[in-house]
């Protein structure tokens, strides 16, 4: 273990060469990209084309703070396809108001607020695992102009959110299952019964069935993540049957729980 700890220190130590300070390298052709959160070195760094996720972790040098798994690389290239998926969940729950059964009303008019207050941000689900993103480029995307890169600290607790009696912050627990926080945040009667999704702080999207007759193995929410309870089928049938999978993506590109 010791071996690998000085390896991993010696890649944060020494900075990528396709990867500099602005003044390093041609201004003309240079992308923008910011680095900010728990790192050594915060700040804009110029990237020529053809830099990638990895040279930027390299360069900024997360600190001692730095909670990997949360790590949030924003990229200009995935906003549009974050427009269109918060567009379509926004359209869906304007119908789901109009819902003849209360209970879904109320929980439509939650998650209509929560929608509300969030904006596309352009997260992608990414490796942290430097040596790996090196040797497997699929794992270690191009960085264009404006993308954002932010190293959270760890945090402290989980969401409970979707169809419960009220949004809930618990303290997150390595041996619990992700269903048994349910006891603390009960889901309300527009709750589906069968299924329940986690999404992980570092954009991992995880379905798991409940029931007597799916019941998933044992899954634990990492701190910062999130436990969607998503609405009743035979409800977002009638509208749109992908709704609670895409909402739950949707959580998946959002900040993660303080």
């Amino acid at each position: 273990m010791k071996l690998i700890s000085i390896v991993v220190a010696a890649i944060f130590l020494f900075p990528s060469r396709t990867f500099a300070m602005e003044k390093a390298v041609d201004p003309d052709l240079a992308y923008k990209v910011f680095v900010h959160g728990s790192v050594e070195h915060p700040g804009r760094f110029s990237i020529m084309p053809g830099g990638r996720l990895a040279d930027a972790l390299i360069a900024a040098q997360p600190n001692q703070a730095a909670y990997l798994q949360g790590m949030m690389f924003h990229s200009q290239v995935a906003r549009d396809s974050q427009v269109r998926l918060r567009a379509g969940l926004m359209h869906d729950l304007r119908e789901f108001k109009d819902s003849a059964r209360t209970d879904i009303r109320e929980a439509a008019a939650m998650l209509d607020d929560w929608i509300n207050e969030r904006q596309v941000t352009g997260r992608v689900r990414s490796s942290v695992d430097v040596r790996l993103m090196q040797v497997r480029p699929p794992l270690n995307p191009l960085l264009q102009d404006g993308d954002i890169i932010h190293m959270p600290e760890r945090p402290k607790t989980i969401r409970v959110m979707g169809a419960v009696r009220a949004e809930c912050r618990l303290i997150p627990d390595p041996l619990t299952d992700a269903k048994e926080y349910l006891r603390s945040c009960p889901p309300s009667s527009a709750a589906d019964r069968n299924y329940i999704y986690v999404v992980q702080p570092d954009g991992l999207v995880q379905k798991l069935g409940i029931a007597a007759w799916n019941r998933a193995n044992l899954q634990s929410i990492a701190p910062g993540g999130t436990l969607f309870v998503p609405l009743i089928e035979s409800a977002t049938n009638i509208v749109d049957a992908e709704f609670n999978s895409d909402f739950a993506a949707f959580i998946a590109t959002q900040p993660i729980t303080p």
